[in-house]
């Protein structure tokens, strides 16, 4: 297999797209941890927490 084509150019771009690409999965992993439900064996603590966040639509405890 010839790598010919794999000036030092093209090697960096191919690295800088795989971290972009990491980090957009990573990002929305995470999105989607924050923003989900809380498991079934959550501790009672986050429930309630949880709970009064949803309830409070954003609003901040005074």
């Amino acid at each position: 297999m010839s790598l010919e084509f794999l000036t030092p150019e093209i090697f960096d771009a191919i690295i800088i797209i795989n971290i972009i690409v990491g980090v957009l999965i990573a990002a929305r992993r995470f999105r989607r941890d924050v923003t989900g439900p809380l498991p079934e064996d959550a501790p009672p603590a986050a429930r309630e927490r949880f709970e009064s966040t949803r309830a409070g639509a954003g609003a901040e405890d005074a």
